[in-house]
């Protein structure tokens, strides 16, 4: 009995190639932008990683295109261990077991009423689409060195360099602004698939996951140390 191997499960997806997966990376880089849940953030990032993988076939050699799965599934376990270390975004518990995320005062939005971080990321990720549409519809932009007819990557690596500077810059905590960095990384990814694709650069991004992978590990675990210092003198 043969089983079938991860390339027969991608094809089972090669449905989602093209405008699909762009549509699906817009809504996982718009939910890692707005979500404070880290479990919801994580989720989506895992997609993302998924489903830029279908792109990446269509620019790289196929075991190239694995090897960048398999960087990213790796990035999400050494997320997931931290934030369970942590037991980050929950402030209930012993004093000094948990990180607290904060998420503001809660403001006033018409007939809602949200926390001011949430309002903030939501005004971000609505800027960043917004941005797309005018350098993808207005301006036509097309990036340089890109092959010609596949508008569909130059759309992704769009919405993905915008949301991932959307989420770095309203994040409050290392955590969820190292995902963003990754959505942004992924898209500068996307990228230099296309115009570089020797395997001294792929090496080098793929180690540049990493360290951001583990800077961001590091920041949050420093950041749960302090927590614990400052609630142990109270």
């Amino acid at each position: 009995m043969s089983f079938p191997s991860i390339f027969d499960w991608l094809e089972t997806f090669s449905f989602l190639r093209g405008y699909p997966s762009v549509w699906l990376l817009l809504a996982t880089g718009t939910l890692i932008t707005l979500f404070l849940d880290w479990r919801l953030s994580l989720f989506a990032l895992i997609v993302q990683y998924l489903v830029a993988t279908l792109l990446y076939f269509d620019l790289l050699n196929p075991q190239l295109a694995l090897i960048k799965l398999f960087v990213g599934m790796f990035v999400c376990l050494i997320l997931y261990w931290t934030a369970r270390q942590v037991d980050y975004g929950r402030s209930h518990g012993s004093p000094g077991r948990s990180y607290p995320v904060k998420t503001g005062r809660k403001i006033q939005v018409g007939p809602l009423s949200m926390p001011r971080n949430l309002a903030e990321r939501a005004a971000a990720a609505v800027i960043a689409l917004l941005l797309v549409v005018i350098l993808q519809w207005g301006f036509s932009l097309y990036l340089p060195g890109l092959p010609e007819g596949m508008d569909y990557i130059n759309l992704a690596i769009l919405l993905l360099i915008t949301l991932g500077m959307a989420g770095v810059i309203t994040s409050r905590d290392p955590l969820s602004g190292g995902m963003s960095v990754l959505t942004f990384l992924t898209g500068f990814e996307l990228y230099f698939a296309a115009i570089d694709q020797t395997t001294r650069t792929l090496a080098l991004l793929a180690v540049l996951n990493f360290v951001v992978a583990l800077v961001v590990s590091y920041l949050t675990q420093r950041g749960y140390a302090r927590t614990a210092t400052a609630l142990s003198h109270d």
